[in-house]
């Protein structure tokens, strides 16, 4: 043999030991101790971790009424109706819902990764100036 084929079948021997090793590897320790180490690990996710939360909204001519104003971190569901005479829609943390008019309802999903003080608002016709804005805090 030459000296290049002789490099080939050395090189071809080490990929086979090194496979062989592998494979003993995952016999002897089996499947499921191996299974965590995908990236794919739901477990592994925070996110999937997260409290949800609802918080019922009802919008009035000049103010908001809410279930409830302080939430846990996590995601939170805005249910939104709007009884009143004028559209509204609501504004928090830079996601705004779809505009209500009289008696339409929709929802709002918000994460909230950090704990703090965070305004919402009405963005229609300055709303907000009029007394449609508040804060939900979360603890």
């Amino acid at each position: 043999m030459k000296g290049s084929a002789r490099t080939l079948t050395h090189k071809m021997a080490i990929h086979t030991t090194i496979a062989s090793v592998f494979v003993a590897a995952v016999v002897a320790v089996g499947p499921p101790a191996l299974a965590g180490l995908g990236p794919a690990a739901a477990h592994a996710t925070p996110r999937a971790a997260l409290k949800t939360t609802t918080i019922r909204v009802s919008t009035h001519n000049s103010r908001y009424v809410l279930s409830a104003r302080i939430a846990p971190r996590g995601v939170v569901i805005f249910q939104i109706k709007n009884p009143a005479s004028q559209p509204h829609d609501l504004n928090i943390k830079g996601q705004t819902s779809k505009l209500l008019t009289t008696g339409q309802s929709t929802t709002l999903r918000v994460t909230f990764l950090r704990t703090g003080r965070y305004p919402y608002k009405d963005t229609f016709d300055h709303h907000a100036q009029f007394g449609c804005r508040g804060v939900l805090t979360i603890s």
